[in-house]
């Protein structure tokens, strides 16, 4: 199984003042059209604020390593309290694309898969975290490989249907990374130079890698 990496530089996207959620959405949706198939997928969306102990490059190799961002186990995702009755690995969303186009649902805030995205941890993210979180990573899953969690004690409460769709848990958790199909990396800079897989250069935004196989970058020389 090959697993792609997509790089999309987007400085105009900060949380010091509202995003456009419209026209970064699309910015970045058409990113995920351009390099993913027809299909269902399963998104984790990341910021690298979240991991402040991080690099963006180091948190890529470690889920390009992994096939998650759980990286310790002792890390508690946000809201775990409340959502510690399930037995849920990540936290996600999911999407569709269908002739090469993000299926938009009727429930979302905007007609964008990313502008919705960022929306929420714009708007949403203060009352769990205490400040807007830009989104710098979105991690896609095979949705056929996961499944919603369930609850590990059917006696307990469940929590909003609107919130426990968003938990989900790796059918095969002794083998995560089985499920893992790409990154895209949303930029908060112009980022000049190649990257390659290997000696194969692929495209200047995006990386394909073969299992174990992790993406090293190659300066250019401006044409």
């Amino acid at each position: 199984m090959t697993i792609k990496v997509v790089t999309i530089s987007v400085p105009e996207y900060t949380v010091d003042t509202k995003p456009d959620y419209f026209l970064i959405g699309n910015k970045v949706d058409k990113a995920i059209e351009d390099n993913f198939e027809n299909g269902k997928y399963i998104y984790r969306a990341l910021g690298i604020d979240d991991h402040p102990h991080m690099t963006l490059d180091k948190l890529v190799s470690v889920i390009l390593k992994l096939g998650t961002d759980k990286y310790d186990p002792g890390r508690k995702s946000v809201c775990h309290e409340q959502y510690s009755v399930y037995d849920y690995d990540v936290q996600a969303g999911s999407f569709e694309i269908r002739n090469s186009k993000i299926v938009i649902l009727p429930t979302d805030n905007y007609p964008t898969l990313f502008g919705d995205t960022i929306y929420d941890f714009y708007e949403n993210a203060p009352q769990d975290r205490g400040c807007p979180v830009r989104v710098d990573l979105l991690v896609l899953y095979d949705l056929d490989k996961l499944e919603p969690a369930k609850l590990m004690n059917p006696d307990t409460m469940r929590v909003d249907p609107r919130l426990e769709k968003y938990l989900y848990k790796f059918k095969d958790r002794e083998n995560k990374r089985d499920a893992f199909l790409g990154i895209i990396e949303i930029l908060r800079q112009i980022k000049k130079g190649l990257i390659l897989c290997q000696n194969s250069v692929i495209a200047a935004t995006t990386v394909i890698c073969a299992p174990g196989i992790r993406p090293r970058k190659a300066a250019i020389k401006n044409a």
